[in-house]
């Protein structure tokens, strides 16, 4: 970024009053050194949204979201950071500068432009046509057929394409866009003839927007049994399957209240479930769930359930989605529609009570994964049970935690009349070759469980060294030999490091351009009262916290490895393994050095 913008934005920052930003979305009152109210993140009734305006920072203790006012703007308005930063510009009155831009990024912002007017435009047009009995009355008793009310065309904007050659050529044309526009929208198409017709006819059309509202592309149903069913913008610049998600600009402001998305496949069931009040619904384009898709909805959500069809096809993919979905962040679980219908057909049938019903009854992903994973191997031989087990590891290396883990391989001994300690063994190899487990979880795992005695040391070492960065240098040594529990607490020491010289550091802007789990790891040390000192402490009262923090944090790392040995040592002894002796002589040894060092 330009000097210039630097300091805009640093302008920005220091003008940027969190308290009052936040308290135009949430209603806010101190106590102590923070303000409360309810997490606009997630839905509660007791307060347990933090904010600090000493350090410019905020952090629910509920979902775990937390950053500075810039995240808060970002979660709040789904937007980029720079779109953040001059959606507070304005509201401070701070001119934002002018980039001084090439002739090429001038020229694709107009054609952008262009595009998005053009597209906007169509959109009217199709909409009119519906709602003209002359041409749409055929196209309105059909979605009125299907309990597409008045109000839900208009929440949609959906329209109607006529069954003429060029009908919108000719009208937007009247309107001054030009033929090579449509053809760049993707609304018309040049001929073999070479003469440009309207590429969607005789349709009913539905407006696709991206995250910021903008109708980037149309999807294009046949009215009767005409093939094919849909048609959709073909792929450009603006029309990206893999980052887009139809409703999503509509159903956003649920799905943060609820940090919750169900994702479906086609537009009509997506618009059905609205129909029936189910609002925090989207589709995906189809059923290849896509990890720019994932990313998208873990800005707004915590949990997302797939509701894809019941047939085999959808059964699939939702076993790929599912792990699309762990890769982003998110919680998975798996819905499936019974008597083979689609979540259009059932909740119009049944009634949105039914379909909530199916929801509540969703499997967990993984447990989904597995079921169908077994479903797709004969396991009445032991060379079938062995191929299940080796097509479900991938499955279990995506998991959070042990503690899951564990879960689903007992499962699965069950499910395959297994012993469990064979399954454990093959997925101890599978850890091994694919290097997924080192003893180091993301932050999922912190924010599952209570966060253990070693996890809170650490995060209070951090807390000290962010105000005194000279004693993390000091102490690198011997953190070197402990280690962080966490990947992400490890990556913030690093930055502390790299950032020792420059003496206390403000955590707003250290923050800046960490990932959501390292802001929100920054914000909950720097917003919590409950679990840090409550006064500033000095450098030498910093020196003995640090060493009883590593203290801690040294029998943590002991008990993990005594865990480990003592667990191989059972599992060895079971399998009839001479092994079993050397872990549990190991796993000895370290119990009497923490006896030796602490006690206990």
């Amino acid at each position: 970024m330009s000097e210039e913008f630097e300091t805009f934005k640093e302008r920005v920052r220091d003008s940027a009053d969190i308290v009052e930003v936040i308290s135009n979305y949430v209603a806010l009152k101190r106590r102590g050194r923070n303000f409360w109210g309810c997490c606009p993140f997630h839905g509660e009734k007791t307060p347990s949204f933090a904010v600090n305006p000493e350090k410019n920072m905020f952090y629910c203790f509920g979902c775990h979201t937390g950053g500075d006012v810039f995240n808060f703007i970002m979660k709040r308005e789904n937007c980029s950071f720079t779109e953040a930063i001059k959606m507070l510009a304005g509201k401070y009155g701070i001119p934002v500068p002018e980039k001084q831009k090439t002739a090429a990024e001038i020229e694709r912002e107009q054609k952008t432009a262009q595009v998005m007017e053009t597209n906007a435009i169509a959109a009217r047009f199709f909409q009119a046509c519906l709602l003209d009995a002359r041409y749409g009355q055929e196209a309105l008793e059909y979605l009125r057929s299907r309990g597409i009310t008045d109000k839900i065309i208009s929440k949609f904007s959906i329209g109607f394409a006529l069954n003429k050659f060029n009908a919108l050529l000719i009208s937007l044309g009247k309107r001054g866009f030009e033929q090579e526009l449509l053809i760049r929208a993707g609304l018309a198409v040049i001929g073999r003839n070479g003469v440009a017709y309207d590429k969607f006819r005789n349709r009913i059309m539905i407006p696709i927007r991206d995250p910021r509202g903008r109708i980037v592309g149309f999807g294009g149903r046949t009215v009767g049994d005409g093939q094919p069913k849909y048609m959709n913008t073909s792929e450009t610049e603006w029309f990206n399957k893999r980052f887009l998600l139809f409703g999503l600009d509509i159903a956003a402001q649920e799905i943060r209240k609820k940090r919750q998305v169900l994702v479906v496949e086609g537009y009509m069931d997506a618009i059905s479930l609205h129909a029936a009040g189910i609002v925090n619904a989207v589709a995906s384009m189809g059923t290849a769930f896509a990890i720019g898709q994932a990313k998208i909805l873990r800005r707004l959500a915590e949990e997302v359930i797939f509701c894809y069809d019941s047939d085999e096809a959808g059964r699939r993919a939702s076993v790929r989605a599912v792990s699309v979905a762990k890769e982003a962040g998110l919680r998975a679980k798996v819905a499936g529609v019974p008597k083979g219908k689609d979540p259009d057909e059932f909740v119009r049938r049944y009634g949105s009570d039914a379909f909530e019903k199916v929801l509540e009854q969703a499997l967990e992903g993984t447990e989904f994964q597995i079921n169908e994973t077994i479903l797709q191997n004969n396991v009445t031989s032991f060379a079938g049970k062995a191929e299940a087990v080796s097509n479900i590891l991938p499955f279990l290396l995506e998991c959070k935690n042990e503690i899951e883990v564990s879960a689903h391989i007992r499962n699965v001994a069950q499910k395959l009349t297994v012993d469990e300690g064979l399954i454990l063994d093959e997925y101890h190899k599978a850890s091994h070759r694919n290097g997924s487990r080192n003893g180091k979880f993301g932050m999922s795992s912190v924010v599952s469980v209570a966060a253990t005695a070693g996890e809170q040391a650490e995060k209070l070492l951090l807390k000290i060294f962010l105000k005194y960065p000279e004693l993390a240098v000091e102490n690198r040594d011997e953190i070197s030999k402990i280690g962080f529990t966490l990947e992400v607490y490890e990556m913030i020491y690093e930055d502390i490091l790299a950032k020792s010289h420059d003496g206390p550091i403000n955590v707003s802007k250290f923050s800046e351009g960490m990932c959501n789990d390292a802001s929100a790891v920054l914000a909950e040390i720097t917003v919590n009262q409950r679990d840090y000192p409550k006064k500033d402490v000095s450098k030498e009262e910093a020196g003995k916290i640090i060493a009883d923090c590593l203290k801690q944090m040294k029998k943590t790392s002991l008990t993990r490895e005594y865990e480990k040995h003592s667990s191989l040592a059972i599992q060895y002894e079971r399998q009839g393994d001479k092994r079993f002796l050397e872990e549990l002589m190991e796993s000895q040894r370290i119990k009497n050095e923490i006896k030796k060092l602490y006690g206990n």
